[in-house]
């Protein structure tokens, strides 16, 4: 049996959902539109061509980021095995629909930022390998600039609107990093 891997980028349809199966694992579906557009070369017009919605079934940790990270209208980026599931309508009809069991789902920023908080402190995470003495980053590039950086550009001290982005900025710095 072949996996067909896919990766897709569209919009969510949704706000995602948190349920939780008998055994108590979350899960959650994600419905992912993806819009095929098209340029008319004669009027320089964008026009939407089709739309092709995939159900994105999220398990376990990825399903409890996914709802806690993701809202309707985000613009995600899914790789993962996707599949056609075929069942009986109430008519007897046959029907389908396009899936995708998802292993890796992220936000796509080149439309929207996106903060995120950061890993867990050494004596919280798990072990991993020390780096050598002689491979120190600020041995190599420097050490890091000490002054708090300009929201801005300009210098100033930031002004209501660069203080609210600020804010949603934090808000999403609270969904956590994945620690894989």
């Amino acid at each position: 049996m072949s996996d067909n891997t896919a990766t897709i980028v569209g919009n969510l349809t949704r706000t995602p959902v948190l349920r939780y199966t008998p055994n108590s694992i979350p899960v959650t579906d994600l419905t992912v539109a993806v819009n095929h557009r098209r340029k008319d070369p004669m009027t320089e017009q964008w026009h939407d061509v089709a739309c092709t919605y995939y159900t994105v079934t999220c398990w376990r940790t990825l399903a409890e980021h996914a709802v806690r990270t993701f809202e309707k209208g985000h613009r995600v980026i899914v790789i993962g095995r996707m599949y056609v599931e075929e069942w009986t309508g109430r008519e007897g009809d046959v029907r389908q629909s396009i899936r995708i069991e998802p292993s890796s789902v992220g936000l796509d920023i080149r439309f929207s930022p996106a903060a995120v908080a950061p890993r867990p402190s050494v004596s919280q995470a798990p072990s991993v390998p020390q780096a050598r003495d002689t491979d120190d980053a600020a041995t190599r590039w420097g050490a890091p600039p000490i002054e708090e950086p300009d929201h801005d550009g300009y210098g100033d001290t930031p002004d209501e609107g660069e203080n609210a982005e600020l804010d949603e900025l934090a808000r999403l710095a609270t969904a956590p990093a994945s620690s894989g």
